[in-house]
């Protein structure tokens, strides 16, 4: 299976964690929307979603907000993963099992994979997933999704990180607005880039404007350095 090219000839995948309502998906978007427009990209909650509708016993579990037994959620997970890399997966792990399970996947692929694990304060969690207004965002789900991720995340944390061969992690404080959090985002994995890329900019296209409807200067700078990713990509792909 090809593997080239990697994102920035590093990772080739990555995993976004956090709660729900703690803004990874909207982290994705912006990656997407100003970097990586043809990053594949799953959510494990959109695709449980959708098998409940074909499947009633995956339905219920989902309309109570149980979590989804590990042999299921590590079959989908590979399953995604071999089939779209480079790729992104949002909410996997979510516990020790899995993150055992993704260790063993990236050693037995030869896989290095970006781990981005956003937390957020529960009162921003339940004021963003209130506003939104779904089905399985009712505050008895919502807390009890809260205090399965206080249990089961330092868990997941504690595995991944025994195995930096194998994955770099990025924290992102999800308490502020989106287009703050992308740009701690975008600086971290600057900071992760290989150092060979600083040392011959001159071909290095990127434009830093502040548009006229914009109250912060959060979205050029994420622009800014988006080219300037955007343009070691093109590179690799040669």
């Amino acid at each position: 299976m090809s593997r080239s090219p990697l994102l920035l000839e590093k990772w080739d995948f990555i995993v976004l964690l956090g709660e729900s309502g703690g803004g990874k998906g909207t982290l994705v978007q912006n990656i997407k929307r100003y970097w990586l427009p043809d990053l594949w990209s799953a959510s494990m909650g959109d695709i449980f979603r959708k098998k409940a509708a074909e499947d009633p016993e995956i339905k219920e579990l989902t309309e109570k907000g149980i979590l989804i037994n590990n042999e299921k959620a590590c079959e989908i997970f590979r399953e995604f993963a071999l089939a779209n890399t480079p790729g992104l997966i949002d909410g996997f792990p979510r516990n020790r099992g899995q993150a055992i399970d993704l260790i063993r996947f990236a050693k037995e692929n030869n896989w290095r994979i970006l781990v981005v694990d956003i937390q957020c304060r529960i009162e921003t969690i339940i004021a963003r997933l209130l506003a939104r207004k779904r089905a399985d965002d009712n505050l008895n789900i919502v807390y009890q999704r809260h205090t399965a991720h206080k249990e089961l995340h330092p868990a997941v944390m504690e595995e991944i990180k025994t195995r930096p061969d194998l994955f770099d992690i990025i924290n992102l404080d999800g308490n502020h607005h989106s287009e703050v959090v992308f740009t701690s985002f975008l600086l971290s994995v600057l900071r992760l880039v290989d150092m060979l890329y600083f040392y011959d900019m001159t071909d290095i296209k990127t434009t830093f404007a502040v548009h006229n409807d914009e109250t912060t200067i959060n979205p050029a700078i994420n622009r800014w350095v988006c080219g300037f990713l955007s343009s070691i990509q093109k590179k690799i792909a040669k």
